[in-house]
């Protein structure tokens, strides 16, 4: 490696040799959820090209790429930010003496527990001639002497350079992009001292140290002291925020916080584009150690199609998309062409199987929720025991490191846990790892500094000498109830079946006293009959069962039902539960997983379900797949119509069922009535998992409304005794259950 000398060859460009609105408002196209506001298309020389954002602690640094000019170093750019090897990397060289020159990084990492490192990086590319001048605010490639050796390390030009340019003796560095936005943040860089650290006591030993002659510092570093990772400028977080070949910038993000390969795992993530215009995506997996983020799959989906992302796949070795062994999470982006109208983000849903069970559930929509409101979740059912292993995760939504504290509810007494949570990493607890919890049933409130969305996951295991290949495991995951509960809800589908258990669980963790009044609406109510009501008391700081019976309800076995709750000023979660006991934990025959949900605090416009699907080839009655329906409005005056639309991979749609529902009525739809649906999954393979948009308007006397109403997907396969219950991907973030727009009082009246 060349060493920094005086008079001009000191300014070679060195490197190493070898991330609340009104109701309804989408994601707004021109803001994340956190940092600054995304460009605009006439900021960019061409739209067409790529813009990559370098989030710092002390702000973002948006840069457009010249794919056309320099496509050999822009991919190589491209390849170091999608692999996550420059996120948590630190600017290691400014110089500004005796005039402004070049600010470096993307070489090295400091962390103040593991010391520094150098990014891990791959061969070298060719010095190309990209025909940009080296002009401020231009960014071009470091290297060594020699000229085709530059890799993960690049420079932004202070001021211009042209003695840097390639037709220049030194045969020069190659410009491939320009910074758009955040040139403030720059020039507030070069305004930092830069201090000489090679022989600071906290690099002592790494074999790059002599990177570090001028390596800009902040306030906080007192010289001669060993570096802290807060004295540094640091790169938090590298990623694309617009795609190269779209007109349209990342701006829409789903999440979910559980994932994990391992040699038993299956995980399928499903995607499906709900708008007028083809869509790009990016999945990015966040892993909750070693190297935080990679883009493990990425490209595009024409309107109204879907596609599935095979995640891992025990039966497949060649499958090789996630980090074994590493938990995470997946956060999927959506892209569109600037001007589509009513932009939705890419409805997806992941499927895991997993301890011999298999959990399904639709990624959550931070549109429209605050950060506050994304700092509290809340679970109400855990069931903590010696034959079950029990994880709540969640995920950093954006930069800015936190603690996230995860308070158990249990009769006896709570049990706090409190966690460091860095920017943009997965977290979670897996609560049989800890002596201290309780045997038996657990509520959760997880609450955190910054936002986060979090999950539960149970997962039933044999009990003693019972085989784990043959015994019955049943296991569910549900996604948590953000804002800090909420004071109305509801449940579309649920079932009362004999040997069950069949609940509804409800955490009051707030300092009020809730009193739930359940309603339960029959599919075969009259249209003046009234729902069976029954009404429980939940103290504060509690959690209670609430058992579904029979007899009590007056509901026959095996009917299905929808369940609404309000809990007067009480902020509570209910969670709905339904399990076969029998033989449950040993070994035998029974192959039938439990489904468990939240009930739901918001109606979205829309509702996608990305994860339909059903085999046509099997006509014996053993798959069940049934959409249900419940119309919120408890005001006669609006007429409630809806259509369930089934979308497949090759953009072709069968709007399946249409109808109307009167006031609070319910309908269930099962897919294996629809003819049209069956034979085109009959037509073709690719054909039998399609998504499935539930949508809906009540038509009032003044307003239209677009609402898609209480809507679950619950499918069931007794063969290979899977059974999911979903609530699916919302195109937005909607209205409140309680919101008078359905009526006096709400959604019920």
């Amino acid at each position: 490696m060349a060493t920094i000398s005086s008079g001009w060859w000191g300014r070679v460009l060195e490197s190493q040799s070898g991330k609340a609105g009104s109701c309804f408002d989408m994601l707004e196209a021109r803001s994340l959820l956190s940092g600054s506001p995304l460009p605009t298309l006439g900021d960019l020389e061409s739209s067409n090209n790529a813009v990559i954002r370098l989030e710092t602690n002390y702000g973002d640094i948006d840069i457009e790429l010249f794919s056309s000019q320099a496509p050999v170093t822009v991919a190589n750019i491209l390849n170091y930010v999608t692999t996550g090897r420059l996120d948590r990397t630190f600017f290691h060289r400014s110089e500004v003496n005796p005039n402004p020159f070049v600010l470096q990084g993307g070489g090295f990492s400091y962390d103040d527990d593991a010391g520094p490192s150098s990014v891990d990086t791959d061969s070298p590319i060719i010095r190309e001639t990209s025909g940009r001048n080296n002009l401020a605010r231009t960014i071009a490639m470091a290297r060594t002497d020699v000229i085709n050796s530059a890799t993960s390390q690049f420079f932004i030009n202070y001021v211009d350079n042209a003695f840097l340019d390639p037709t220049s003796p030194n045969n020069g560095y190659t410009v491939f992009g320009r910074v758009i936005q955040g040139w403030d943040v720059v020039t507030a860089i070069q305004n930092l001292r830069a201090m000489n650290l090679t022989a600071n006591t906290s690099f002592a030993g790494f074999t790059d140290v002599g990177n570090l002659l001028n390596t800009p510092v902040s306030d906080t570093y007192i010289e001669g002291q060993p570096i802290d990772e807060r004295d540094l400028v640091q790169l938090i977080n590298a990623e694309i925020i617009k795609p190269s070949g779209s007109t349209g910038f990342f701006s829409q993000r789903l999440a979910m916080p559980e994932g994990y390969r391992s040699s038993n795992t299956v995980e399928n993530l499903e995607l499906f584009n709900p708008n007028s215009a083809t869509a790009t995506y990016q999945v990015i997996a966040r892993y909750e150690s070693g190297i935080r983020d990679t883009v493990v799959a990425s490209g595009s989906i024409s309107a109204g199609s879907k596609l599935r992302v095979r995640l891992s796949d025990s039966g497949d070795s060649t499958l090789n998309l996630i980090r074994s062994s590493t938990p995470y999470a997946i956060v999927v982006e959506t892209a569109l062409p600037d001007g589509t109208a009513n932009q939705q983000p890419i409805a997806a849903s992941i499927n895991r199987v997993d301890f011999h069970a298999d959990t399904g559930e639709g990624l959550f929509n931070t549109a429209g929720y605050t950060d506050t409101q994304l700092q509290t979740w809340d679970f109400a059912r855990i069931e903590r025991n010696a034959t079950s292993r029990e994880f709540i995760t969640w995920v950093n939504m954006g930069s800015t490191t936190g603690s996230v504290t995860v308070t158990l509810l249990s009769s006896g007494g709570d049990r706090t846990f409190v966690f460091n949570l860095d920017g943009y990493r997965r977290g979670g607890i897996a609560l049989a790892d800890s002596s201290t919890i309780p045997v038996g049933l657990l509520a959760a409130r997880v609450t955190s500094t910054v936002p986060i969305v979090a999950f539960l996951s149970d997962w039933d295991l044999p009990a003693s000498g019972q085989s784990p290949s043959t015994a019955y495991t049943p296991g569910f995951g549900v996604m948590g109830l953000p804002g800090g509960g909420a004071d109305a809800g509801g449940l579309a589908d649920a079932v009362i079946q004999t040997g069950f258990t069949n609940t509804l669980s409800i955490s009051n963790p707030g300092s009020t006293v809730a009193v739930v009044t359940f309603k339960f609406w029959r599919t075969t109510r009259g249209s003046t009959e009234d729902p069976i009501t029954q009404t429980d008391i939940v103290f504060a700081g509690a959690r209670k069962d609430y058992v579904l019976d029979s007899t009590t309800l007056g509901i026959p076995l095996g009917e299905r039902f929808t369940v609404t709750y309000t809990s007067g000023s009480a902020q509570i979660a209910v969670q709905y539960l339904s399990v076969d006991e029998t033989g449950r934990h040993q070994s035998g025959t029974l192959r039938k997983d439990g489904v468990s949900t939240m009930l739901a605090g918001r109606l979205a416009p829309i509702t996608h379900f990305a994860d339909g699907g059903i085999d046509p080839s099997r006509n014996d009655g053993s798959q069940s797949e049934l959409i249900t329906i419940f119309n919120p409005f408890a005001d006669p005056s609006h007429a409630f119509n809806y259509t369930v639309r089934y979308e497949f991979s090759d953009g072709t749609f069968i709007d399946a069922f249409t109808g109307s529902l009167s006031t609070n009525g319910r309908i269930v739809l099962s897919t294996m009535s629809s003819t049209a649906v069956l034979n085109k999954a009959a037509s073709d393979a690719q054909f039998r998992t399609y998504a499935i948009s539930v949508l809906a308007q009540a038509v009032g006397p003044d307003t239209t409304t677009t609402v898609a109403g209480l809507v679950q997907l619950t499918r069931t396969d007794t063969t290979l005794g899977r059974a999911i219950a979903t609530s699916g991907s919302a195109s937005g973030f909607g209205y409140e259950f309680d919101d008078t727009i359905f009526g006096p009082g709400g959604s019920t009246g």
